[in-house]
């Protein structure tokens, strides 16, 4: 499983302050498990879907993850849901579409993946990612 992203857009970037990185800095967003698509969205806050991710892997008494986005009315955008021993991915903008289930440690590594990639995109911007992550 994998969230993927391109063309990451800054057209709508006119602020310097951490929300605007968050919510002007967006992407197509995929969610792809076994070479197809679980979500395929257009315009999504990548950036602070990173920095949501990344406060929940350093949660040592983490639970589910919801994304609770400035620019979704609904929360679960991107959700991560424990089951029994095992974990799944999945958005409220695909009811019913889920990866399979996988290990903790697979999960963990996919949110890395995409925070990694978030962070030398901010950087190629001349942007600190620290700063506009883990801020």
């Amino acid at each position: 499983m994998e969230l993927i992203y391109d063309s990451l857009r800054t057209d709508e970037l006119r602020g310097t302050t951490q929300a605007d990185y968050l919510i002007s800095l967006d992407a197509h967003l995929r969610l792809v498990d076994g070479g197809a698509n679980v979500l395929d969205e257009p315009g999504f806050p990548v950036v602070e879907l990173a920095r949501s991710l990344l406060a929940w892997l350093v949660d040592p008494e983490r639970d589910d993850f919801e994304f609770d986005s400035m620019s979704y009315e609904e929360r679960g955008a991107i959700s991560i849901w424990k089951v029994p021993a095992r974990w799944s991915i999945g958005s409220v903008l695909a009811p019913g579409a889920r990866t399979v289930l996988a290990d903790r440690l697979d999960i963990d590594e996919c949110c890395r993946r995409i925070i990694a990639r978030v962070e030398a995109d901010l950087d190629a911007l001349g942007l600190d990612p620290v700063e506009v992550l883990r801020r």
